[in-house]
């Protein structure tokens, strides 16, 4: 997989720098990309200096500021040994996201409120894609990603083990309403078909966040960062 931006790249040399191939600079160098050379020598990763044109081509003509790295495929995490991990209490389920950009935010989100664990449906979802990686910042590389099967059986996994599981839908409760601390897992539904059927009727609780303007509801990646830092700052206290 080519991974592109320097906040990614950078990212990826300091999470997991065994899995970096190479690490390509353009020719044309800024402080920005010394700062990437610096981190790869001093990982042991290997460095080259490519044309611009070449840089362009390996990121498929994404926004790359001159840096691309291959590193191994994406591993995804083992749903049940990051449940069963003591210290594991936030688990966040995104439910049919297919848009990179909206699951790159989303992964962000996770990473900066301390999510432990993002669960994703293994089929009709977008998974961890080189699009995802850089729409993240680079948050792929230290927040866990799960694939499941079967989401439903997922939550009654988390409910054994004493989570609550909400889900962000309408006719649910104000996020200031409910009590988040403990083991929690939110569940996202994508934009336009929200959280399947199924799957909603496996959660334990509904939350909404109230809206006042003319739209009726936020972007999903905007929907997690206000429920995600909810939840963060009740278990701040």
């Amino acid at each position: 997989m080519i991974i592109y931006g320097v906040n990614p790249v950078i990212e990826a040399i300091r999470s997991h720098p065994a899995r970096i191939r190479y690490v390509a600079v353009a020719r044309e160098q800024s402080g920005r990309h010394r700062r990437v050379i610096e981190e790869a020598k001093n990982a042991g990763v290997a460095v080259r200096n490519l044309p611009g044109d070449q840089i362009e081509r390996l990121a498929n003509r994404g926004v790359h500021n001159g840096v691309v790295a291959e590193i191994a495929d994406a591993e995804y995490a083992d749903f049940d040994a990051v449940v069963e991990r003591e210290g594991t209490s936030f688990v966040l389920i995104v439910d049919g996201v297919t848009d990179p950009q909206n699951l790159g935010a989303i992964l962000r989100v996770a990473e900066g409120f301390g999510v432990h664990l993002v669960v994703l449906p293994e089929h009709e979802s977008v998974g961890l894609t080189s699009v995802v990686v850089k729409a993240s910042a680079g948050a792929t590389a230290w927040v866990p990603v799960a694939q499941a099967t079967n989401l439903s059986r997922a939550i009654e996994t988390l409910q054994k083990r004493g989570y609550w599981v909400y889900a962000a839908a309408a006719d649910g409760d104000a996020p200031d309403a409910i009590d988040f601390r403990g083991n929690v897992a939110l569940v996202l539904g994508s934009e336009g078909k929200g959280i399947r059927r199924n799957v909603l009727e496996h959660c334990d609780r509904r939350v909404t966040i109230p809206m006042s303007g003319r739209l009726e509801s936020l972007n999903v990646a905007t929907a997690a960062a206000v429920l995600c830092y909810e939840v963060a700052r009740q278990n701040r206290k």
